[in-house]
């Protein structure tokens, strides 16, 4: 029907011209008529076809939606043969059975095809539709309608038709079991083996076969037999390897199944009767096997099996004599019997051996397997659209084994060598290449080729559409393409023609080929790295025999857009405000828009987000929340291009309160404890440092105290021994600290007797504590016990009231032990060089925590202690504290004492500030004039020219050592140094001063550190010298590093820059990155090292800029060289790198431009290995490093002649 209207809707032009093509032949013809109608008519057609082909182009049919090679089907459902097919017009379907065109009108109304289709359904399917069926798809052209003053007549053209693959339809059918099967019962010993056949049905499709037991006979579907020792061959066939008693009860059962069907028959049950003789154990005997040859075909799914008997139970392996077994693509049942092989390959050809053993013997059997293979492409015919005149050249190639094959052509469904087939001279068959020379349009046609073998076919339609068409453009390029530069542009131009056109570009009347140009295969053009130099209009050409098109496109190239400021990344605490710069560049002639985008969301610039009126380029963050972090992009952009930069903003905030998670208290022991843990509940994106485990007591209610804990600290001390070399001496600090590791989440804390507890834990970071976590819901109290510690600090001095007043600090409640608490003070006088008597003792209530001793006399020598006691609930004894108390010696009215230490010394001179000290202990003798007790040793040490101001002292020297090391005396001097002792109350005399030099020493800081941004990538530093040289200044060391947040990573420090010059106070550090936050650090050295500490600045340098035009004057010039000078500061921007380019002032003009050596923080460049007498044009460039140069007007400069006198001052 669709073919019929797209007949009826011919354009009325065609049907003219078609109309006096008939009219001149029916005029010339009008005598003749009955002698010339068969030419009459083929001149028609031929006219016909070659007018209408300008305005349609026909397409033989092609099948694109086939059946299946073979159907079966149930006569209760519906049963469809699918066949599609596509051209131009649309195709008409007919069908075969059996070689047989099918008339769809006999069949009672049971069969019929579907509208937009040549599919069959058949409603109620029979028997009698068995067969084989194929599908034809054909389409004509060239239906023409004349007017109503003549014959209506209809020209039908066959374009070709295009077949199917045949299909054999078969009805699906299960039978039944022979009705004389009847139950029978089998006798057989016990640990033989035994075979129960099946007699299957007649069915269609092949069943599945299986046994069922009465174990599971409700199952239908499921295995039959779940036991190794029981198998099925592939007909069948049930075996037991080896039968036992327990086979004896059930009854088994064959059963066949068809899925086509969803039928299951059950065959008649068959019963063991075991004789229970004592089992005969045997060696493996083959009770079945796959044939001993087996073909299959590649690609396909290859199984073998075999079935051993013996007792006990065989085990089953397999192996391939000459070669190895697929691992991939191989399988192996549960019990080994079976092998299976899938996407069969020619290599697994080969002899297979299946090996049956047990502790008896084994059985070997051999399967020789042959892979073949249905006929398979290699070389697929394609469809043809080809100009009159032309030859078609087509081979149909399929590679099969074995390599005999037979292959048929056919036109139309027909073989070639048939009478229906008109004959054509120009055609040639030669085996598997079809040849057509000089084709004209009637060799229109679809054609087919079929290449078979024993074991199948390959088959395919293709058709030869003979056509004559100008080229004509389906898709040719815009009027106009604008393309930033740096981009590639494509042009397309997609043309159609027969024969195919050629396809070329040209640009101003040239044409375009080779280097950046490409041209595709459909003819569009590839433009790769435009440049504004590719402006201009562009045509695209088509032609071939029958004529050209063309088409033409304007290429306009802008320039880039660029970001100039790229934003930073930001660090922001919460509530603070946030601030995001970025700046960009685009082509004057487009429209240029800088917008915001978060996590790939356009901002909208409400609220608490601002884009400055004034300054568009800045977004502004008010109030910064934790929802506003993340990954911000400026995005700038035109109509036609953008450029992107990105940033991140990280908000931080105090850490979330932590949580105590769990507290184990053991408070019933002498030493009690707790054991605490917490977990974090969020960082806010600082990291955690430390934690602090905080508790409160029922004696402390409102005060927290933190948790110390002990932690090493690992270094090294330089040692210098005398010999001038230094050594590094391992040195372990243990310290105390309440800050727990950020890692840490538990901790075992010390408790005190006779307390409640609670906890809570803080978290800190970078921006400071978090709240505290909620307290412990768990309290953990503690026993009473001895006290554990006596009162510290317990000292005895005079007073005006008291000659000897002995003095502690007040142990807290906490440390009581008990509710029932005092302390025990005890004193006895004890000159030297007499036995002293027992102590006398005082009780002493907190808070009470002095006692003066009554009839002290005076400058006597008196022992003392204090001691803490308690007295436990429900005891009436009393407990001391678990430390024996200390005893100290005073003199009752104490005085400054007179005693002077002896001999005291230099040592060793370890470094430039490091001596160390000794001197004699006092004799006993000597109490009388140290009068009370020595505290300890204070050393003073200072420059003897400036004692004052340079003054170092070192206290705290224990009583008990001779020895001391002061670290901080003054470098590269002459200083003096003194010793005293120290009493409760008093410091002694000095010793005489001892006087020494000291070697150089390393300089303290550098002063007055200051930077300048110097042009886009430089810094300009100026600093003084240090206050404190400490010996001769040598030079100077500068380290620099860029910096940025932490959320990023910095970048790696760079190599030290050394100056070797004392006088040196400024340098131009320069190739730095633009707009880029650097951290510079100055340090001098001496001799012996540098600065003990680092000036720092941190400086930002400026954002990208071109230097100024430089200018410079030549300062002198000599036979070989001449010098420039310059001077960057009357810059506007200097640069931070200059080179002279220079060149010889030719007469052929020939000479190129060289380079001097470029310099940073010199002014004067020399230019030389010149040749005398001769002019040289000279150019000074200044560059930045990184954005451009900028080069000075060129200046002539002349060498001197030989035998004469550089010449200072020259200028031109």
């Amino acid at each position: 029907m669709m073919a019929e209207n797209r007949r009826k809707n011919l354009d009325e032009k065609n049907a003219l011209i078609s109309l006096q093509c008939y009219w001149s032949i029916h005029i010339f013809n009008k005598k003749k008529r009955s002698q010339n109608r068969r030419m009459i008519l083929s001149n028609f057609v031929y006219n016909f076809l070659f007018f209408s082909i300008v305005y349609s182009i026909p397409i033989p049919p092609t099948i694109i939606t086939e059946p299946d090679s073979e159907i079966v089907f149930d006569s209760r459902l519906n049963l469809e043969l699918p066949c599609l097919a596509q051209g131009d017009p649309t195709p008409s379907y007919t069908w075969t059975k059996n070689g047989q065109v099918y008339n769809l009108n006999t069949q009672n109304n049971r069969v019929m095809m579907t509208a937009d289709s040549g599919t069959l359904i058949f409603t109620q399917p029979e028997s009698l539709d068995q067969g084989w069926y194929q599908c034809n798809a054909t389409n004509d052209w060239g239906t023409n309608r004349l007017n109503r003053s003549l014959q209506k007549i209809v020209i039908l053209i066959a374009l070709g038709t295009a077949i199917s693959r045949k299909v054999y339809v078969l009805q699906a059918e299960l039978g039944e079991f022979s009705t004389y099967d009847k139950p029978q019962e089998i006798s057989v010993r016990r640990g033989d083996s035994l075979r129960i056949p099946c007699k299957s049905p007649i069915a269609t499709p092949d069943p599945d076969i299986y046994w069922t037991d009465s174990t599971n006979a409700g199952d239908q579907l499921g295995f039959r037999v779940t036991n190794p020792r029981i198998q099925q061959d592939y007909h069948g066939n049930l075996y037991f390897l080896n039968v036992k008693d327990e086979d004896e009860r059930k009854q088994f059962v064959c059963n066949v199944l068809s899925r086509q069907l969803n039928l299951i028959r059950r065959g008649s049950t068959t019963q063991l009767k075991i004789i229970k003789s004592e089992p005969i154990e045997r060696k493996p005997l083959r009770l079945w096997a796959s044939n001993a040859t087996q073909t299959a075909l590649k690609g396909q799914t290859l199984s073998l099996k075999c079935i051993f008997g013996g007792l006990p139970t065989p085990h089953v392996s397999w192996r391939k004599t000459h070669g190895s077994i697929p691992e991939k693509r191989s399988t192996l049942n549960l019990e080994k019997q079976e092998l299976i092989i899938t996407d069969l390959q020619y290599e697994d050809a080969g002899v297979y051996e299946c090996r049956g053993h047990n502790e008896f013997g084994y059985d070997v059997f051999s399967i020789n397997v042959q892979v073949d293979s249905a006929p398979y492409w290699i070389g697929k015919p394609k469809d043809i659209n080809i100009a009159e005149g032309e030859t078609v050249d087509v081979i149909c190639n399929a590679e099969s084994r074995p390599s005999q094959q037979e292959i048929q052509w056919l036109r139309n469904g027909i073989p070639i060598e048939d009478r229906r087939v008109p004959y054509n001279p120009s055609r040639r068959l030669r085996k598997n290449r079809l040849t057509i020379q000089n084709v004209t349009k009637l060799d229109t046609a679809v054609y087919q080729c079929n290449i078979s073998n024993i074991h199948g076919f390959v088959y395919t339609n293709f058709f030869v559409n003979v056509m004559s068409q100008k080229p004509e453009i389906q898709r040719g390029p815009e009027a106009l393409y604008r393309v930033v530069e740096g981009k590639n542009v494509v042009l397309p131009c997609e043309s159609f023609g027969i024969p195919m056109p050629k396809v070329y570009w040209k640009k101003r009347d040239r044409i375009i080929t080779g280097g950046k140009y490409s041209l595709s295969k459909d003819g569009n053009l590839t433009i790769r790295g435009v440049s504004a130099s590719d402006n201009g209009v562009y045509t695209c050409n088509a032609t071939n025999k029958f004529g050209f098109a063309t088409r033409n496109t304007t290429l306009n190239v802008k320039q880039k857009t660029r970001i100039k400021t790229r934003p930073n990344n930001l660090e922001v605490r919460r509530g603070a405000n946030a601030i995001f710069q970025c700046s960009a560049s685009a082509d004057q002639t487009l429209g240029l828009t800088v917008d915001w985008y978060k996590d790939g969301e356009l901002l909208t610039y409400t609220g608490r987000f601002i884009k400055d009126t004034i300054d568009p380029n800045q977004l502004k963050i008010v109030d910064v929340q934790f929802d506003d972090a993340g990954s911000y992009v400026c995005r700038a952009s035109t109509d036609i291009d953008f450029d992107e930069a990105t940033a991140t903003l990280v908000v931080q905030d105090r850490p979330n309160k932590p949580t105590i998670t769990k507290i184990m208290c053991n408070g019933t022991s002498d030493q009690p404890f707790a054991i605490v843990q917490w977990a974090g509940t969020g960082d806010n994106n600082a990291r955690i440092l430390y934690y602090e485990l905080q508790y409160n007591t029922s004696f402390q209610v409102n005060d927290w105290t933190s948790v110390p804990i002990e932690q090493k600290r690992k270094s090294f001390n330089e040692i210098k021994s005398q010999d001038g070399s230094n050594t590094l001496e391992p040195k372990t600090t243990i310290f105390k600290t309440t800050h727990l590791p950020a890692n840490q989440n538990d901790l075992r804390v010390a408790l005190a007797c006779w307390t409640n507890y609670t906890f809570r834990i803080i978290a800190y970071n970078r921006i400071g504590a978090s709240d505290p976590s909620p307290i412990s819901e768990s309290m953990c109290s503690t026993k009473a016990c001895r006290p554990k510690t006596n009162p510290a600090q317990v000292k005895a001095s005079a007073t005006q009231s008291s000659p000897l007043l002995i003095e502690w600090e007040s142990m807290p409640a906490i440390q009581w032990g008990a509710p029932k608490f005092w302390y025990e003070v005890g004193w006895r006088q004890a000159p030297v060089g007499t036995k002293p008597g027992p102590f006398i003792t005082q009780h002493v209530s907190p808070p009470q925590r002095q006692f003066s001793v009554p009839s002290s006399v005076m400058n006597m020598r008196y022992e003392y202690y204090v001691k803490a006691v308690n007295q436990q609930p429900g005891e009436s004894n009393s407990t001391y504290a678990t430390d024996n108390p200390k005893t100290n010696i005073a003199f009752a009215g104490d005085s400054a004492p007179t005693y002077v230490p002896r001999n005291f010394r230099v040592l060793h001179m370890l470094d430039s500030t490091t001596v160390q000290f000794a001197w004699d202990p006092p004799l006993p003798s000597d109490e009388t004039d140290i009068r009370g007790v020595i505290k300890g040793y204070q050393i003073e040490v200072f420059r003897l020219d400036d004692p004052e101001s340079t003054r170092r002292v070192e206290s705290n020297i224990p009583a008990n050592q001779t020895m001391a090391t002061v670290f901080n005396a003054p470098p590269n001097a002459d200083v003096g140094a003194h010793i005293c002792i120290e009493t409760e109350r008093y410091f002694g005399p000095t010793s005489p001063v001892i006087q020494f030099p000291t070697r150089e020493g390393r300089p303290g800081p550098v002063t007055n550190l200051r930077g300048v941004p110097y042009t886009n990538n430089g810094i300009f530093l100026l600093w003084d010298p240090p206050d404190d040289t400490n010996g001769i200044i040598i030079g100077y060391q500068i380290d620099y590093k860029a910096i940025d947040s932490i959320a990023s990573q910095p970048d790696l420090d760079q190599p030290s820059i050394l100056l070797r010059d004392d006088t040196r106070r400024s340098y131009l550090l320069g190739s730095l990155k633009p707009d880029t936050k650097y951290r510079v650090q100055v340090r001098a050295r001496t001799s012996v090292g540098l600065s003990t500490s680092p000036a720092i600045i941190e400086l930002t340098t400026n954002q990208s800029l071109v230097p100024s035009k430089p200018t410079f004057t030549v300062t002198y010039r000599g036979t070989t060289f001449f010098n420039i000078s310059f001077d960057p500061t009357i810059m506007a921007v200097p640069g931070s790198l200059y080179y002279v380019q220079f060149k010889e002032n030719d007469k052929e003009g020939l000479a190129l431009f060289k380079k001097s050596y470029a310099v940073s923080n010199e002014r004067n460049i020399l230019v030389n290995s010149l040749e005398p007498g001769k002019t040289y044009t000279a150019i000074l460039v200044a560059g930045d490093g990184i954005e451009g140069e900028t080069k000075s007007d060129p200046q002539m400069v002349t060498t001197l002649s030989k035998g004469m006198c550089y010449s200072l001052y020259f200028t031109e």
